[in-house]
C-alpha cells in the first residue's frame, strides 16, 4: 500500500510541518524590511492629519496611534537586535533564594508545643492568639478590658 503522507522536509531549521512554504517561499519578513515598513507608517499616520474633517477627536487619535506604531516600531528595532541583551535579573530576597543551610520552622508545631517563637509570649499574647498555657510573665489569668465587649450591661 502506498503512503500518501506528507514528507516532513527541514530548511534553514525550519520544518515544513511548521511552515508549510519552508521549501519554496520566505515564511517571515527581514528585520530591516519589518522596520522600515513600521517607521514608513508611523510617519504615513501623521499624514492624515490633513484633510476635509473639522473635529480634534480624529486629531486625537491619529497622533496617538502614530506615536504608538513608532514606539513599537523603536522597541522591535531595539530588542530584535543581535547585539541586544536583556539586563540582569533584580536580586531580591524571596522565600524561593533563602540562604545555604536554611530550615524553614515548623510553624503549625511550633505554635501547638509553645517552642521557638512562641516560647517567649505573655499570657495576654498567647491569649490574643487564642493559645492556652501560661506566658513568660507568670500571670494566671489576663483580666478582661473594661472596654471589652464583655462588660457591656
Amino acid at each position: 500500500m502506498a503512503d500518501h503522507g506528507t514528507k516532513v522536509e527541514v530548511y534553514k531549521g525550519v520544518s515544513t510541518v511548521d511552515e508549510p512554504s519552508a521549501a519554496w517561499g520566505w515564511h517571515q519578513f527581514p528585520r530591516k524590511t519589518t522596520i522600515i515598513v513600521g517607521y514608513v507608517a508611523g510617519i504615513c499616520m501623521f499624514g492624515f492629519l490633513f484633510g476635509n474633517h473639522h473635529g480634534k477627536v480624529e486629531d486625537i487619535y491619529i497622533v496617538v496611534i502614530g506615536l504608538a506604531i513608532l514606539l513599537g516600531v523603536t522597541l522591535y528595532a531595539r530588542h530584535s537586535s543581535p547585539s541586544w541583551k536583556p539586563r540582569e535579573a533584580r536580586k531580591t530576597l524571596t522565600s524561593h533564594n533563602k540562604p545555604v543551610g536554611h530550615v524553614e520552622p515548623v510553624w503549625t508545631e511550633e505554635q501547638a508545643n509553645l517552642t521557638g517563637r512562641y516560647a517567649d509570649l505573655t499570657t495576654a499574647e498567647l491569649r490574643s492568639w487564642n493559645l492556652p498555657g501560661v506566658g513568660v510573665d507568670g500571670v494566671e489569668e489576663v483580666q478582661t478590658p473594661p472596654h471589652g465587649l464583655a462588660h457591656h450591661k
